[in-house]
């Protein structure tokens, strides 16, 4: 899960030129406050089902749900302007090895810890609502992020891990996205065709799955999702090399927010009002909110700091919001198990909130940072040894390794 010319400290603190990245920080920490608040509206249901909605207060909590093409946005624009800025001249290359590496430090520690817990605490607990568990034969396609590809273990066991199988799809396929960019000339026109031709093979994809009743396999790939990412791509193409003033972001992210606010709306009120979008949906999908969210970040990324996303609080919790979204699920339905978890909406998810914030810190102090920080060492050491310059020069080099602070998050650096 997830900015020109700054660093982040492994302690969150940012320099004057750097505070803008704390409002992408506190983005993500509000994207994983809202599926935390999504789950514990669906688990706290006497049967958890996302279609049983009923009230105006079921409607706009499954709405939170967007939450996720956010984190989606976010990392095609945050991972894709390395490649961006060489392709337009404005650093050289980025290291495939030191991509890869950095990468894997990020997610797989985290991810494999996680996995592990979630197959101990939940292994015994079948037959608790809402609990779905894959074979055991099926296990070994977690290790490998290949749980979409059957409908055996598709959104099974800890659900929210599809959406990293489709993260690690699109990490695997950016170097060659990076590569085609770089060939092509040098200028923001010609290389929008790049975001804008995956956007396409993104609505295509979609469009010849719809309504064919197939299995999720289909629905929870890196095609289906395609056009989210290539939207941060765009975003991070345009972003590129500028600075807006305080009025003009207002003015796009108030677009961005109506845009998110009218596709929540219009799929909420169209089943209520009889019209049958159905088809309409599965082809667009989520795609006006991923152009209102693409406003937002480029929006944060390249403006002064928000007062409120760049405070202290949302910005904390996008340090930590990887770990939280690994965790919050196992923690509800553990609760759920041992009947500890009231089936009150509001009551269930405050009673959530605590522990699963101290699985995520304690993911992030005792297994995130530690692998990071020992990442960047030797990545460092790699590049004095090769006689390379650092990956930003003078006294951010220790920093910044191919698109991640030490802290494990992306930064917006071109020099990264």
């Amino acid at each position: 899960m997830q900015a020109p010319d700054v660093t982040v400290t492994a302690d969150a603190s940012h320099t004057r030129a750097d505070r803008r990245l704390a409002s992408l920080d506190g983005l993500r920490g509000l994207a994983a406050l809202s599926i935390f608040v999504f789950h514990g509206w669906l688990y706290t249901m006497p049967e958890p089902s996302a279609t049983d909605r009923s009230t105006v207060g079921d409607y706009a909590v499954h709405e939170l749900r967007l939450a996720l093409v956010l984190f989606f946005v976010l990392s095609g624009f945050l991972l894709s302007r390395p490649w961006i800025a060489a392709a337009l001249g404005d650093r050289p290359r980025p290291s495939i090895g030191r991509y890869v590496r950095t990468r894997a430090a990020r997610i797989l520690p985290a991810y494999y810890v996680a996995l592990g817990g979630s197959i101990l605490l939940l292994w015994g607990l079948q037959g608790t609502p809402g609990l779905r568990l894959p074979p055991a034969g099926e296990l070994p396609l977690f290790v490998v992020f290949g749980q979409n590809l059957s409908a055996g273990s598709v959104m099974k066991l800890n659900p929210p891990m599809w959406s990293l199988a489709v993260e690690v799809s699109f990490y695997a396929i950016l170097p060659l996205i990076g590569w085609l960019a770089l060939r092509l000339p040098r200028r923001r026109g010609t290389l929008a065709i790049v975001p804008l031709a995956l956007l396409v093979v993104g609505v295509i994809y979609n469009w010849t799955i719809a309504g064919r009743g197939l299995s999720m396999t289909f629905s929870k790939t890196l095609a289906a999702m395609l056009p989210y990412f290539a939207l941060g791509m765009l975003a991070a193409l345009l972003a590129q090399g500028r600075t807006i003033e305080m009025g003009t972001k207002r003015l796009l992210v108030t677009a961005g927010v109506a845009l998110v606010l009218v596709d929540a709306f219009a799929k909420a009120a169209a089943p209520a009002s009889g019209i049958d979008a159905t088809m309409l949906f599965s082809i667009m999908r989520d795609l006006p909110s991923a152009v209102g969210f693409a406003l937002i970040v480029g929006a944060f990324a390249i403006a002064p700091r928000s007062r409120v996303f760049g405070g202290r609080v949302l910005p904390a919790l996008g340090i930590i919001s990887y770990g939280f979204y690994l965790w919050h699920v196992p923690v509800l339905m553990v609760m759920r198990g041992y009947d500890v978890l009231p089936l009150d909406p509001f009551l269930g998810t405050a009673l959530a909130l605590l522990p699963s914030l101290a699985l995520a810190a304690l993911s992030w102090f005792v297994c995130e940072r530690p692998v990071l920080r020992w990442t960047a060492r030797r990545e460092r050491r790699r590049t004095q040894e090769a006689g390379e310059e650092p990956p930003l020069g003078g006294r951010g080099a220790d920093r910044v390794l191919g698109g991640r602070d030490v802290a494990g998050r992306e930064v917006s650096t071109v020099r990264a």
